[in-house]
Protein backbone atom coordinates (compact mmCIF):
# COMPACT_ATOMS: atom_id res chain seq x y z
CA UNK A 1 0.00 0.00 0.00
CA UNK A 2 1.12 3.73 -0.40
CA UNK A 3 0.93 5.87 2.31
CA UNK A 4 1.28 9.68 2.45
CA UNK A 5 4.58 9.65 3.88
CA UNK A 6 5.87 7.67 0.96
CA UNK A 7 3.94 9.88 -2.11
CA UNK A 8 2.52 13.32 -2.48
CA UNK A 9 -0.82 12.51 -4.37
CA UNK A 10 -0.99 16.14 -5.57
CA UNK A 11 2.51 15.92 -7.18
CA UNK A 12 1.71 13.76 -10.50
CA UNK A 13 5.83 12.76 -10.65
CA UNK A 14 5.46 11.08 -7.05
CA UNK A 15 2.33 9.49 -7.93
CA UNK A 16 3.97 8.33 -11.34
CA UNK A 17 7.38 7.22 -9.80
CA UNK A 18 5.49 4.99 -7.41
CA UNK A 19 3.48 3.42 -9.92
CA UNK A 20 6.33 2.79 -11.85
CA UNK A 21 8.39 0.69 -9.62
CA UNK A 22 5.18 -1.07 -7.89
CA UNK A 23 3.18 -3.18 -9.61
CA UNK A 24 -0.02 -2.49 -8.11
CA UNK A 25 -3.25 -4.85 -9.02
CA UNK A 26 -5.62 -3.20 -6.14
CA UNK A 27 -5.50 0.63 -5.78
CA UNK A 28 -7.74 2.10 -3.06
CA UNK A 29 -7.59 5.67 -2.37
CA UNK A 30 -8.41 6.95 0.95
CA UNK A 31 -6.97 10.33 1.05
CA UNK A 32 -9.57 13.23 1.29
CA UNK A 33 -9.46 16.73 3.17
CA UNK A 34 -12.30 18.78 4.00
CA UNK A 35 -13.15 22.07 4.93
CA UNK A 36 -16.60 23.63 5.65
CA UNK A 37 -17.89 27.25 4.34
CA UNK A 38 -20.56 28.53 2.83
CA UNK A 39 -19.77 29.07 -0.73
CA UNK A 40 -20.20 32.83 -0.53
CA UNK A 41 -17.92 32.85 2.23
CA UNK A 42 -15.12 31.89 0.58
CA UNK A 43 -12.23 34.59 -0.10
CA UNK A 44 -8.27 35.21 0.45
CA UNK A 45 -8.71 34.29 4.40
CA UNK A 46 -9.77 30.82 3.40
CA UNK A 47 -8.27 29.79 -0.19
CA UNK A 48 -5.94 27.48 1.47
CA UNK A 49 -8.01 24.98 2.54
CA UNK A 50 -9.98 25.49 -0.33
CA UNK A 51 -7.08 24.70 -2.56
CA UNK A 52 -6.29 22.04 -0.13
CA UNK A 53 -9.79 20.34 -1.03
CA UNK A 54 -9.34 21.05 -4.53
CA UNK A 55 -5.37 19.06 -5.05
CA UNK A 56 -6.35 16.31 -2.49
CA UNK A 57 -10.05 15.24 -3.47
CA UNK A 58 -9.88 15.90 -7.04
CA UNK A 59 -6.29 16.48 -8.00
CA UNK A 60 -4.84 13.36 -5.77
CA UNK A 61 -7.60 11.14 -6.99
CA UNK A 62 -6.92 11.91 -10.29
CA UNK A 63 -2.88 11.42 -10.33
CA UNK A 64 -3.44 7.80 -8.76
CA UNK A 65 -6.03 6.98 -11.07
CA UNK A 66 -4.60 8.01 -14.23
CA UNK A 67 -1.41 6.48 -12.77
CA UNK A 68 -2.59 3.46 -12.02
CA UNK A 69 -4.59 2.94 -14.94
CA UNK A 70 -1.17 3.23 -17.14
CA UNK A 71 0.39 -0.05 -15.37
CA UNK A 72 -2.60 -1.97 -14.70
CA UNK A 73 -3.67 -1.25 -18.95
CA UNK A 74 -0.10 -3.50 -19.19
CA UNK A 75 -1.55 -6.15 -17.40
CA UNK A 76 -4.82 -6.09 -18.48
CA UNK A 77 -6.42 -6.45 -14.85
CA UNK A 78 -6.72 -3.99 -11.84
CA UNK A 79 -8.92 -2.52 -8.99
CA UNK A 80 -9.70 0.89 -8.54
CA UNK A 81 -11.95 2.00 -5.55
CA UNK A 82 -12.28 5.93 -4.51
CA UNK A 83 -13.71 7.44 -1.43
CA UNK A 84 -17.01 9.44 -2.11
CA UNK A 85 -18.98 10.89 -0.07
CA UNK A 86 -22.93 11.04 0.79
CA UNK A 87 -22.45 14.47 0.51
CA UNK A 88 -21.60 14.43 -3.60
CA UNK A 89 -25.23 13.55 -3.98
CA UNK A 90 -26.85 14.97 -0.92
CA UNK A 91 -27.36 18.68 0.09
CA UNK A 92 -25.45 19.97 3.59
CA UNK A 93 -25.10 23.35 3.99
CA UNK A 94 -21.88 24.76 4.17
CA UNK A 95 -20.24 21.63 2.21
CA UNK A 96 -20.24 22.95 -1.05
CA UNK A 97 -16.60 22.94 -2.34
CA UNK A 98 -16.00 19.33 -0.41
CA UNK A 99 -19.51 17.95 -1.83
CA UNK A 100 -18.10 19.27 -5.12
CA UNK A 101 -15.04 17.18 -5.27
CA UNK A 102 -16.31 14.04 -4.28
CA UNK A 103 -19.17 14.39 -7.27
CA UNK A 104 -15.83 14.62 -9.37
CA UNK A 105 -14.63 11.60 -7.94
CA UNK A 106 -17.99 9.83 -8.76
CA UNK A 107 -18.02 11.08 -12.27
CA UNK A 108 -14.08 10.18 -12.75
CA UNK A 109 -14.85 6.28 -11.87
CA UNK A 110 -17.36 6.18 -14.41
CA UNK A 111 -15.24 7.56 -17.18
CA UNK A 112 -12.47 5.20 -16.13
CA UNK A 113 -14.32 2.25 -16.02
CA UNK A 114 -15.58 2.85 -19.57
CA UNK A 115 -12.24 3.74 -20.65
CA UNK A 116 -10.88 0.69 -19.20
CA UNK A 117 -13.76 -2.71 -18.69
CA UNK A 118 -12.27 -4.23 -22.02
CA UNK A 119 -8.56 -4.19 -20.38
CA UNK A 120 -10.20 -6.53 -17.22
CA UNK A 121 -9.99 -3.22 -15.11
CA UNK A 122 -13.03 -2.37 -12.93
CA UNK A 123 -13.38 1.28 -10.65
CA UNK A 124 -15.95 2.23 -8.67
CA UNK A 125 -16.50 4.99 -5.49
CA UNK A 126 -17.53 4.19 -2.15
CA UNK A 127 -19.50 7.54 -1.25
CA UNK A 128 -19.52 6.94 2.49
CA UNK A 129 -21.97 7.82 5.04
CA UNK A 130 -21.34 8.64 8.33
CA UNK A 131 -19.03 6.76 10.78
CA UNK A 132 -17.78 6.72 13.83
CA UNK A 133 -14.16 8.21 12.93
CA UNK A 134 -13.16 10.78 11.13
CA UNK A 135 -14.66 14.06 10.07
CA UNK A 136 -17.98 12.90 11.98
CA UNK A 137 -16.03 13.01 15.41
CA UNK A 138 -15.28 16.69 14.39
CA UNK A 139 -19.00 17.33 14.73
CA UNK A 140 -20.41 18.82 17.63
CA UNK A 141 -22.51 17.11 19.37
CA UNK A 142 -26.47 18.34 19.11
CA UNK A 143 -25.28 17.78 15.37
CA UNK A 144 -24.09 13.80 15.72
CA UNK A 145 -27.31 13.10 17.92
CA UNK A 146 -29.31 14.42 14.68
CA UNK A 147 -27.08 12.32 12.40
CA UNK A 148 -27.50 9.49 14.02
CA UNK A 149 -31.31 9.82 14.46
CA UNK A 150 -31.96 9.91 10.46
CA UNK A 151 -29.52 6.65 10.45
CA UNK A 152 -31.66 3.74 10.08
CA UNK A 153 -29.79 1.65 12.46
CA UNK A 154 -29.45 4.68 14.66
CA UNK A 155 -25.20 4.28 14.87
CA UNK A 156 -22.30 5.29 12.96
CA UNK A 157 -21.06 2.89 9.85
CA UNK A 158 -18.37 0.24 11.36
CA UNK A 159 -14.68 -0.29 9.54
CA UNK A 160 -15.67 -3.66 9.14
CA UNK A 161 -18.74 -2.83 6.97
CA UNK A 162 -16.21 -0.52 4.94
CA UNK A 163 -14.06 -3.49 4.18
CA UNK A 164 -16.48 -5.66 3.47
CA UNK A 165 -17.55 -3.56 0.73
CA UNK A 166 -14.04 -2.81 -0.78
CA UNK A 167 -13.44 -7.07 -0.71
CA UNK A 168 -16.41 -7.70 -2.66
CA UNK A 169 -15.73 -4.98 -5.30
CA UNK A 170 -12.24 -6.17 -5.43
CA UNK A 171 -13.83 -9.92 -5.75
CA UNK A 172 -15.98 -9.20 -8.50
CA UNK A 173 -15.71 -7.78 -12.01
CA UNK A 174 -19.07 -7.43 -12.62
CA UNK A 175 -19.39 -3.86 -10.94
CA UNK A 176 -17.87 -1.21 -12.32
CA UNK A 177 -18.75 2.54 -12.72
CA UNK A 178 -20.44 2.31 -9.84
CA UNK A 179 -20.91 4.78 -6.75
CA UNK A 180 -21.84 2.46 -4.13
CA UNK A 181 -23.18 4.43 -0.67
CA UNK A 182 -22.54 2.87 2.57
Amino acid sequence: GISSKEVDIINFESVNNYFQNNNADVVINLCGFNYDSFIHKIDQSNIDNITKILDINIIGSLNITSCALNQMRKNNFGRIILISSVLSRKIQLGTGVYSASKAFIDSLVKMASAENITKGITCNSIRLGYWGEGMCERMPPNIQENVINSIPLKRWGRIEELYSTIEYLIKTEYITGQNIEI
